[in-house]
Formats: C-alpha cells, structure tokens, sequence
C-alpha cells in the first residue's frame, strides 16, 4: 500500500482554538521543537488561539502551568486557552536534566499534565506531535472531545515500530488525521501502519534573503551512524583546508567531543564544531557558508538545511527519489552518489566557484515558507472538522459498564473510589434493584454518571438491564424480562459467563433480537478480557466490559473508553466504536496508598 500524498490548501473561515502537544523540553532545542514553534506562531498569526502544552524545567512556569490545570479543572476551561491571535506555552510536566547540555521529558508527569488540561473540551483541534516517542500522549486524547491531528517527525529506526505496530494502531484510531514531514517518512510509516498520510514539509521564513555568501563550507551528518559525519569530512579535506575554510562541523546531537575528534589534522585549524541544539550558532554560521554538505539522505529536509537554502546557499546532498522531488530544478542543489568521494568533491567545488555570482531568493527554490504550511494544516483542520467524528458532545470518558456493590459497600466511599481510578461513568447492577444506583449517585461528584441498573435472575439465567426508572422483577422467563427492560427504554446486557449463571446459549440465539450488548471482560480477566473484546469487536459485535466490583478496592478492574453519551440509544451508538482499557488509579490515590504502607 503507498502512502496517500496531499497538497490542497485551504483557509479556515472561522478562527479555532487549538492545542499544540509537544513531547520533548521547551524552549525548543531541535529539529521537532523548532518546527513546533514556527507552527505554532504562523498559526497565530492568522488569528488562532494555539496552546503549547509541554514540558520545562522552570519552576515558574512549571507552578503556573499546574495552577492553571487546577483552575480548568475546577471548570474555567479558559484557564488553558491562549488569547486568540496568540501563543501561550503553558509547562504541564517537569523536564529532567539528563546531562549538564540536555534535558528530557518525565514521560508520567507530562502525560498526566496534558490529560488535565485536555479534560475540560476546551479545544477544538489537539495537534499531537511524534506520537510514537516513549512518551505516553496518545492515552491523552480519550479524554478531550476535541478532533485530533497527530504529525510524525522521524521514524528512524522503523523497527521498533513495526514491532509495536498492533500497539501503535490501536492508539493511532484516536487520530482523526496523520501528517508527515517527509514523503520519506510517510512510505515508511505506510508500511508499518496503513493509512494515509498528508506530506507538508517544513517551511521558510517568508522575508528569507538571498544574499551573497561567504566562501565557508558546512558539513552537516547528524544521524547517529557517524560514518556519514567521515564522509563529509573526508570531502572537506580532499577540497583543501583552505577552500573549505572556514568551516563548520554539525555532526550528532550526542557526545559533541565524538564530533570533535573526528576532525582530520589538516581541518583542525580552520573547522568549528556547532552543538545540535543551538540554532542561533546555526544562523550565525550560515552567514560565513556558502556550500553545505549535507551528507545524510534526510538532511536535506532539516529546517537547518532549508533555511540555508532559503537564504540562496548552495548544497550538495545524496541523489535519491525523494531529494531529487524535493530539489527539483533549484540550481543551489547539486545531487550527487552517496558516499562517492570524487562526485562530492567536484560538486563541492563547483558550488564554491560559483558562490561567486548572484543568488538565488527563496521563492526562485520552490521552498514553502511557514505561511504556507499553516495554510496547509489549516487545510488538514478544516476536513477533520467537517468529517464524521470519531468523539463528540461531551467528549470522551471512561466508564466501568457493570459494578454490583455488596450490601454493606459504602456508597460515599464507591464514589470517592471512582475519582481515584478516574471513572466518568459506572453502571450499578446489583440483584437488590436500582435504589443501589441511586444511592451511588446521590453521593457522586458532579463529574461522575450514574446509570442505573438491575441484575435479574430470570427463570432462564441471569441477565442485566441498564438505564432503568423501575426494577424489572426476577423468576420470569427470559423473552419476558428483556421485553421489560426494553419496554423501560432500557439495555438488555448479558454478563459474562464466568461471573454469573447465565442463560444457555440456544435460549440466548433465539432471543438475539433483544440482547444489546454483550459482557466480554471482567476485572479478573485483565489483559485476556481486553483481548477478548478486540476480537469481539473485529466480529462486528457490540460488547461492554465491567469490573463487577463489589467494593471499592475492585472498582476499575477494566472498562470501556467511549464517546459521551446523553441517552440509551446514544450509549448504544457509543458503545459501538468503543474501546476496552484497563484503568489505572491516579498518582495521587497511589501515593496515598504508598503513605499507609509506610506509616503500618
């Protein structure tokens, strides 16, 4: 299957509210987090409120950021939101130092910070980026009604990907619209997990100059594989110190002191080697360049690179099918072999010889600048807007779909217990009637529903009614109380055969017309019940999973993340495209329970 490419431009009529959800450190400090950036001020300046919701290690930002989250939490949802025209950064999770030059992201923290903030709906479109990154954002999207666009920056290398394919997709459902930086990248992800993909590559500086250069050279190899870094200073070398000079050096992000040491003699005195993550030194060096060796097949699409373009430098790059689309007819690009020595020198010096003439403004190179490819997402926004949607109304939740608390189980504290696990919705199913339900509710926060139910022992086995008004009495025969449930406006469940006695499967067949759904999971089957609703589903059945739990140490066991829900048919309609997860209770509940254990 080839990935779908598309390039249709359109402009949004309306100005949204958008969510830009960044997986690495702010401020920005690589290729992904600069492009970010420029999306998101380009965004802005076409008149959309754009929320940047990452990680820091300021403690300033950090303490403001949670105390808006506390304040969307408490129901301002405009606590998150950016001014329109605007962007706000606003720091949800804590960035760890790695080392003295490089943080990272507390995967925990920020996916926690950014389920927070997405909760209250206050967006209309969530942009994730690099959604495959160890970083758990995709759990994030269940709980926003907003329409999700995720992007993917590199997939380098593809194996891990292909291994957690199944994984990936499952996650990726959530995403109404994928896009790709690269058509490189898009084949590769196409191969890995099927969909299509929209290719809008980075963008330029619309007032890019195309000034004369200095006679400088960069080397630019910033894979990990540092035999391309060499190669670029083989070439260098074989050109001359002198004609290459000055020259700088922009190898792998890691262990800049590698990159230094791989500096022949004859270049020591004239190289500089640039740290990955400074693009200020980027820009400064860019004015002394005027050929760049960017050895690696993608380092033609680095924002560093095209930048450099966009100010009419010269490159010399790897022919493959991909650069030769992207560079097209542009004089400044010469494309030559990989790792063929005598064509990168010859290129090299006949850029340098002709650095001598006019150059080249950006339009003449065909590169887009950041206007342009925020037309190009506000394209991608408008049809996700305007398709069926995958989440709607009042969101997404997530919802324990039987529980059936013991006679002397604490209604408050099943309540409090659903906050912990972070249920929305539990459905309360005990033999003794909907008064249990009731209980529940009269007790519950205002952002836990409610529904009510019955298990009914009928003459045949039991069964369960959901969204009930009345109890629906036991001893009847099965055709009779699921004719009652129904008469009720309710949903006729059957429970799982290994939590209750239920009907015998040809009784169940011959009244198939009346079942709505069937229980798949329980709380006792863990990661097997998950599995079984899966191939439920594949079969096209509508099925639920419950935890059955009788107090409130089980209440979450496993559950169901559906759409919202007003009704019993638009629960139905819900259930229909749901997905089974195995809830985990809250940091906050956890480190209460770490507290007790110590202080026993």
């Amino acid at each position: 299957m080839r990935a779908a490419l598309h390039y249709g431009m359109a402009a949004m009529s309306t100005p949204l509210r958008i969510a830009v959800v960044c997986p690495l450190p702010w401020p920005p400090s690589g290729d992904v987090t600069w492009r970010i950036a420029h999306e998101a001020e380009t965004l802005a300046a076409r008149g959309h409120s754009v929320t940047v919701l990452a990680s820091g290690r300021s403690p300033e930002q950090l303490a403001e950021g949670r105390a808006a989250l506390e304040r969307a939490a408490e129901g301002d949802v405009e606590a998150v939101l950016a001014a329109p025209g605007t962007v706000r950064v606003l720091v949800v999770g804590r960035a760890i130092k790695a080392t003295a030059r490089r943080q990272v992201v507390g995967p925990l923290d920020l996916a926690s910070g950014v389920e927070r903030a997405l909760a209250g709906d206050a967006f209309d479109i969530v942009h994730l980026h690099e959604p495959l990154t160890p970083v758990p954002l995709m759990a994030s999207l269940r709980h926003t009604g907003a329409r999700a666009v995720v992007t993917f920056h590199r997939v380098d290398p593809p194996t891990p990907v292909a291994l957690f394919g199944p994984l990936a997709e499952r996650s990726l459902d959530r995403a109404d619209a994928r896009v790709a930086v690269s058509p490189r990248i898009a084949r590769t992800l196409t191969e890995v997990l099927p969909a299509e993909y929209e290719v809008i590559p980075a963008g330029v500086d619309a007032d890019a100059a195309g000034a004369a250069a200095a006679r400088g050279v960069m080397v630019v190899s910033r894979g990990r594989d540092r035999a391309g870094l060499r190669f670029g200073l083989t070439v260098a070398r074989l050109v001359g110190p002198d004609a290459v000079a000055p020259l700088y050096v922009l190898g792998p992000r890691e262990a800049t002191w590698r990159t230094r040491a791989a500096v022949p003699k004859a270049l020591r005195g004239v190289a500089t080697v640039l740290r990955d993550d400074e693009p200020d030194a980027w820009r400064r060096a860019a004015a002394d360049v005027a050929v760049v060796l960017a050895v690696a097949a993608d380092d033609l699409t680095s924002p560093l690179v095209t930048d450099i373009r966009a100010g009419g430098r010269r490159v010399v790059a790897p022919r493959t099918p991909d650069n030769e689309a992207l560079a097209g007819d542009d004089p400044h690009v010469a494309l030559v072999p990989a790792f063929t020595a005598d064509a990168w020198v010859d290129a090299t010096r006949r850029m340098l010889d002709a650095s001598r003439d006019a150059t080249l403004p950006a339009g003449d190179a065909g590169l887009p600048t950041w206007d342009a490819v925020a037309e190009r997402l506000e394209g991608v926004y408008q049809r996700v807007l305007a398709s069926p949607a995958k989440r709607h109304g009042a969101g997404v939740v997530l919802a324990d779909l039987r529980v059936r608390p013991a006679a002397d189980a604490d209604p408050e504290a099943m309540a409090a217990a659903c906050v912990e696990v972070g249920l929305d919705v539990i459905a309360v199913a005990t033999p003794r009637g909907v008064a249990d339900a009731a209980a529940i509710e009269a007790v519950s926060p205002p952002g836990l529903t409610v529904i009510a139910g019955r298990e009914i022992a009928t003459a045949d086995g039991v069964v369960v009614g959901l969204f009930l008004r009345d109890d629906v009495p036991d001893g009847d025969d099965l055709r009779t109380t699921l004719e009652a449930v129904r008469a009720q406006g309710g949903i006729t469940l059957v429970p799982h055969p290994e939590d209750a006695r239920i009907p015998p499967p040809a009784l169940l067949r011959d009244v198939s017309d009346l079942i709505d759904c069937r229980e798949m999971a329980t709380g006792a089957l863990g990661t097997a019940g998950v599995t079984a609703v899966r191939d439920a589903q594949a079969l096209g059945l509508v099925v639920s999973a419950g935890s059955a739990a009788d107090g409130p140490r089980r209440l979450g066991g496993v559950g169901m993340v559906m759409r919202g829900f007003d009704d019993a048919a638009t629960f139905l309609e819900s259930l229909a495209d749901a997905e089974p997860a195995l809830p985990r209770r809250r940091r906050r509940a956890r480190a209460r329970s770490r507290r007790r254990a110590r202080g026993s």
